[in-house]
């Protein structure tokens, strides 16, 4: 199977904003540099912070704000800026730019999110970094890919066009065909100079139910997956098992 890399997405804050990359290096058993790197707790999070603001640990995507419970944040994108804020965008709301290290940047970004977020949910409550890890919703750091056939697949079945940012990927991949990346899982695949174990399935949540442009929602995503193919499951987990650069349009070899 002739593949390529054909984009490269990161999520600076946990399921608020997504931001497409040209280039990335990876690091054996870690994440997309900077990708989940922060997350916004709520008034239910059983996630302790320090006097540092940081995390004490991971946790399950239930003690964040997250799509699934507010799918106006899927309209959201975002970029990391040279100086190290964070530039966030929605189509109805305004322009945000934070230092996520600021305290008072954070409490903007608590206001700034007030209108995506339901009365009846936990109200969000603090903005914070893990303590050396990301905040991906699987304890391993792992990487998710999608073979864009896949996506294209579920889109023709559906009946209108996907976009591809719904699914919060981090890799994706032209030239395989659909829902090949599952039958990949075990196997290793180059990737520019690094390389990728498919560990995983990725089960799907209903934060994919919204739509990108609008935030809302629009598809019933884990009614059509289950109806179309039997699982609720799109892309797959990976481990990075040797270091590198890459870059879209790099060539994706399996081993």
């Amino acid at each position: 199977m002739s593949a390529t890399l054909s984009r490269i997405y990161r999520h600076p804050i946990k399921s608020i904003g997504v931001e497409e990359l040209k280039d990335a290096s990876l690091e054996e058993g870690r994440v997309l540099p900077c990708d989940r790197e922060w997350a916004v707790l709520h008034e239910r999070s059983k996630i302790g912070v320090d006097a540092e603001g940081r995390a004490d640990g991971w946790g399950q995507k239930i003690n964040f704000v997250i799509g699934r419970s507010a799918p106006g944040l899927m309209g959201v994108t975002s970029r990391m800026l040279e100086n190290g804020h964070i530039l966030l965008e929605h189509p109805e709301q305004w322009h945000l730019e934070i230092d996520p290290e600021r305290e008072l940047d954070q409490r903007k970004l608590l206001e700034w999110l007030r209108p995506f977020w339901p009365e009846s949910a936990p109200r969000p409550t603090a903005l914070v970094r893990g303590p050396d890890r990301a905040f991906t919703d699987d304890p391993l750091p792992y990487v998710s890919l999608i073979g864009q056939a896949s996506l294209d697949d579920l889109s023709a079945r559906v009946g209108k066009p996907i976009d591809r940012r719904r699914f919060r990927a981090n890799l994706w991949v032209e030239g395989w065909e659909p829902f090949a990346e599952m039958d990949l899982i075990g196997k290793t695949v180059r990737v520019g100079e690094a390389e990728l174990q498919l560990r995983a399935c990725i089960g799907r949540c209903r934060a994919t139910d919204a739509s990108i442009e609008t935030g809302e929602r629009d598809i019933e995503m884990l009614a059509e997956l289950e109806r179309h193919y039997g699982h609720t499951d799109l892309g797959a987990f990976c481990l990075v098992t040797k270091q590198g650069r890459i870059a879209r349009g790099d060539k994706i070899e399996v081993l």
